[in-house]
C-alpha cells in the first residue's frame, strides 16, 4: 500500500471562488443603479434559466437581492427587511 502526503488544518469558513460569471454585470448594474425593483431581459436566454444563474451568483456573493420571473421577464429586487 502506498502512502500519500497531506496536510489538514482547521478553518473558519470555506474559500470563495473569485471567478466572475457572465451574469455578474447584471447584478452589478442593479446594485449600482440604486433602484428597488428592475425588470430585465437577456437576449436568446430563457427567463427561468437566467433566474437560476442569477440566484447562484447572488448566493455566492452573499447579496440581499431577490430574483424572480414572469412572462419572459426577469425581476431583481432588493430584499425588504422586516421591522418589529
Amino acid at each position: 500500500m502506498s502512502e500519500i502526503k497531506f496536510d489538514m488544518r482547521r478553518v473558519d469558513k470555506k474559500r470563495i471562488s473569485s471567478k466572475k460569471s457572465m451574469y455578474d454585470p447584471i447584478i452589478d448594474q442593479f446594485i449600482e443603479g440604486g433602484e428597488e425593483l428592475v425588470e430585465a431581459t437577456v437576449e436568446n436566454k430563457d427567463a427561468g434559466y437566467i433566474v437560476t444563474q442569477l440566484k447562484k451568483r447572488i448566493e455566492v456573493r452573499n447579496l440581499e437581492i431577490e430574483v424572480s420571473h414572469a412572462q419572459g421577464f426577469v425581476y431583481l429586487e432588493k430584499k425588504k427587511h422586516e421591522t418589529n
